[in-house]
């Protein structure tokens, strides 16, 4: 008795410590460091990165098959048959479009498959000569879906002018067949590298070495793929770049992803509704699992603007905002720049709130740094 009375201060200012150090990590820095990391990169993985992979596989796999019964059967209806799998395999890329590291990085994906606009006149070069290297840098803009659209579509030609221009110059007919097979060749090849029956980067993804917050993490990666693909691929591309306010002030409407086959804003809205998907950790079938949303109420995370809601409903907002700017304006975005371009400049201002959102505060709170580089000011 005599010895814990002696200790009992002692004892004391220690348990005191202890409920303090307790105290501060619920709530500060270290906050939600008890997260099922790996449960998150496992759910999000399995259900959505390798599902997202295989389906624009599948997709891409479509594509060429019905681009072959048009070259085959060159009528009005192989071509809507081609276009038809021309518009679903671009809905599948945009599910994909926020996992650009690791295998797709390495394949070349955005490259081989989504750089816009077509470059028409290199385009008409290429087949008129009958010569070119679809893999060289120098051809990005002459291949792709931008490149099949352009061949498929025409601009202010009816299907029977397409259908004889391809009559008129067979050439025309191989290099559409020659990107549709560099589209569903690079598809698969990502695939096959995130499937476990494959080189398995899922397995890579999930692993215990690759947990963590550092920049070769796979939550470094995520979270900068994210980023990264949101602001150029789709806050300046699909939008900022045709409506002047990435170009110097001077709109280029033509510059609008699918511009001649006039459906961007569905492409629009499957790419956030992907980006907002990962954040909730949702399949495309709405079945939720671990999410950053998740990671983000654990951590207790605020926003930096002294919104009232914590960061996770506040960026769940803001992708509801994004969502139904996008879903006012009136297809095609093309004529909307031209006709009333303040309407499309409220979208890509919504987009910049989104961008500060998970560039700033999201990666602040999971403790990611950026490791990219813009000019934006974000």
């Amino acid at each position: 008795m005599g010895e814990y009375k002696k200790w009992a201060p002692v004892v004391l200012m220690l348990a005191g410590m202890m409920v303090t150090s307790c105290g501060e990590d619920d709530n500060g820095p270290n906050a939600g460091d008890n997260f099922d990391q790996k449960g998150f990169l496992e759910h999000v993985g399995n259900s959505l990165i390798v599902p997202a992979y295989q389906e624009l596989e599948q997709k891409s796999g479509i594509l060429r098959d019905k681009i072959s019964s048009f070259i085959a059967s060159p009528e009005s209806s192989t071509l809507e048959e081609a276009k038809t799998a021309l518009f679903e395999a671009r809905i599948a890329w945009q599910y994909c479009s926020p996992y650009q590291f690791g295998p797709a990085e390495e394949s070349g994906l955005v490259s081989n498959l989504n750089i816009f606009p077509a470059d028409r006149s290199k385009i008409e070069r290429n087949i008129e000569n009958g010569s070119y290297n679809l893999g060289t840098l120098a051809n990005n803009d002459a291949k792709g879906f931008a490149a099949l659209e352009y061949l498929l579509y025409g601009k202010d030609v009816t299907s029977g002018e397409v259908i004889q221009g391809f009559a008129d110059q067979p050439q025309r007919a191989t290099y559409l067949q020659n990107v549709a097979e560099l589209i569903i060749a690079t598809a698969a090849e990502v695939y096959t590298a995130w499937s476990p029956d494959g080189g398995n980067y899922l397995g890579e993804f999930t692993s215990d070495g690759a947990l963590g917050a550092d920049a070769g993490s796979s939550l470094g990666k995520l979270v900068n793929a994210l980023n990264l693909s949101f602001e150029r691929n789709t806050r300046d591309a699909k939008i900022g770049i045709p409506a002047g306010i990435r170009s110097l002030g001077i709109t280029i409407p033509e510059a609008t992803e699918a511009y001649y086959a006039g459906y961007s804003l569905e492409l629009a809205l499957a790419n956030v509704d992907a980006y907002k998907k990962l954040f909730l950790g949702q399949t495309r079938e709405g079945v939720k699992g671990l999410g950053f949303d998740d990671y983000l109420k654990a951590r207790k995370a605020a926003t930096t603007s002294g919104s009232e809601l914590p960061l996770d409903e506040a960026i769940n907002a803001q992708f509801d905002a994004v969502l139904g700017f996008i879903d006012q304006i009136e297809n095609p975005l093309d004529e909307q720049i031209r006709t009333d371009n303040s309407r499309v400049q409220q979208v890509f201002a919504q987009m910049q709130q989104l961008a500060v959102l998970l560039k700033t505060d999201m990666a602040s709170a999971l403790g990611v740094v950026i490791s990219y580089q813009d000019n934006d000011g974000d």
